[in-house]
């Protein structure tokens, strides 16, 4: 398998198509999804809106609720990840006296939000993200229906290689999402970096050991797709045998298949504070 299955939830799945997205979801835990309504979302107007906010001067953007600086978010709690970013919808982030975010800004991802619905494994019964979920994965366990598993966020990451901290290093180093589902919206840029780690390679189990010794493949952005990315809670929900957790990276500038500047669009699902 050299590249990500890809699924369109509008339609049934063939068993050729199960077969690889189960390969897929045990071998890389991630999966290419058709979701052009995301990609539109993104393009309308969200991401010069953030590529405006992060030009704003330092001392706004720190009073901005949901804003992380330059890095100040860690990976495995200990290595910082070079760029700056700005969550919405998280519930465990509203501090006493951050001003919101600018009112365009706030409308274009509140409109990503809302188009994202289809994709949230919803309650219905015949919601095709749940069916990939009960029947392709074989599992009866409910996704849905509390808190802590609906609870979900929209994070905006932008990286500048001017102000990278070892030059020739990762945008991204490798680590894994803490909760069961991240939506990855990209740019159609064939510099993106986004590399996901071939979890066959290596006996190691860690972000930091798989990110040593595996393999990586590179996941290159398209038009009208999104990459999905199971995160540590669904493997802990469906069992190892079922789903491994992603261990991603985003190689940095000046490194083959990268961009000098990157904004990258998530939605979180039932996400945890900080990347393992």
């Amino acid at each position: 398998m050299d590249s990500l299955p890809i699924i369109d939830l509008s339609i049934k799945q063939n068993p050729a198509t199960i077969s690889r997205l189960r390969q897929a979801l045990l071998k890389y835990g991630a999966f290419r999804l058709w979701a052009p309504e995301l990609k539109q979302a993104v393009a309308g107007g969200l991401l010069r809106d953030a590529r405006n906010f992060f030009q704003l001067p330092s001392v706004i953007k720190q009073r901005t609720q949901g804003y992380s600086g330059f890095g100040t978010e860690l990976i495995r709690g200990t290595t910082p990840i070079p760029k700056e970013g700005i969550n919405f919808f998280r519930t465990n982030d509203q501090r006493e006296g951050r001003i919101p975010p600018p009112a365009e800004f706030f409308r274009s991802v509140t409109a990503l939000h809302d188009v994202g619905t289809p994709v949230r494994l919803p309650q219905t019964a015949n919601a095709r993200a749940n069916t990939i979920f009960c029947d392709v994965l074989e599992s009866e366990i409910d996704l849905t229906g509390t808190p802590l598993l609906d609870y979900e966020s929209v994070g905006i990451q932008y990286y500048n290689s001017q102000r990278m901290i070892v030059e020739g290093g990762d945008y991204s180093p490798p680590h894994m999402d803490g909760g069961t589902l991240a939506i990855l919206i990209r740019e159609d840029d064939d510099g993106d970096g986004l590399e996901v780690a071939d979890l066959e390679s290596t006996e190691e189990l860690s972000s930091d050991g798989v990110g040593r010794e595996a393999s990586f493949l590179r996941v290159p952005a398209a038009p009208n797709e999104v990459v999905v990315l199971a995160g540590t809670r669904l493997q802990r929900l469906l069992g190892r045998t079922k789903v491994r957790a992603c261990v991603h990276r985003v190689v940095g500038p000046g490194q083959k298949h990268s961009a000098e500047d990157r904004v990258s669009v998530g939605i979180f699902r039932a996400c945890a504070p900080h990347p393992a």
